[in-house]
């Protein structure tokens, strides 16, 4: 039973150490600060979606026209490239896309899947620069910021980069990468972005019910 209690001690203590060390280093005031910028984005997103809407276009038929030229295939192809290299496309496009299918759950656990597959890309990719020193000096350049997170806070910021859409996924595992962050931790704390549809799932068609809006 002592050692029980000790190793008990031990968590809690190495718990406990573990989040002052990430208070110092700023990580809860920069995701506080970032999910507050969210919040403002999607709060203006819906009053624009419902004032446009309602006075300038016809979303129904805008979305409309689009998804029945464009082909699932090239849909899922264009987010695979997409997450692979530097998430160009807003991933709120895609996820609105799976609208369009009687069950939508099972396109969003697909995007989740190309997304993670997407990232691991995004790791090799950034192993490639990591050979080439001009390239790599510009990249590093470009993602310093992200290079500076990812010394700071390790595995969290993958997390959050996962989870949230205020840091582009493939971005922030090009700059671990050029790091030399080992790939099965990095494999593990991605998973976290199949969380990351699941969440946005339930905001969109649940909290949001952004069906109602623009279909």
């Amino acid at each position: 039973m002592q050692k029980k209690d000790n190793g008990s001690v031990k968590t809690d203590s190495k718990i406990k150490d573990l989040y002052y060390y990430y208070k110092e280093k700023g990580l809860y005031r920069y995701v506080g600060w970032n999910i507050l910028k969210i919040i403002f984005f999607y709060a203006l997103f819906v009053l624009l979606i419902y004032l446009i809407g309602k006075y300038l276009l016809d979303f129904n038929h805008i979305f409309q026209y689009f998804l029945d030229r464009l082909s699932d295939r090239f849909v899922l192809i264009l987010f695979f490239v997409s997450e692979s290299f530097l998430g160009l496309v807003p991933v709120d496009l895609f996820v609105i896309w799976t609208l369009k299918f009687e069950s939508p759950a099972i396109y969003l656990a697909i995007l989740g899947i190309l997304s993670y597959t997407g990232g691991i890309i995004s790791y090799y990719i950034g192993l490639w620069i990591a050979k080439r020193p001009k390239i790599k000096s510009y990249t590093e350049r470009r993602l310093k910021n992200y290079i500076e997170f990812v010394r700071k806070w390790g595995g969290a910021f993958i997390i959050i980069a996962a989870l949230f859409p205020f840091t582009p996924f493939s971005m922030v595992v090009i700059a671990l990468t050029l790091l030399h962050y080992p790939f099965k931790p990095f494999l593990l704390f991605a998973l976290t972005r199949l969380v990351r549809f699941v969440i946005q799932g339930v905001l969109f068609f649940n909290v949001l019910n952004i069906d109602a809006w623009i279909f």
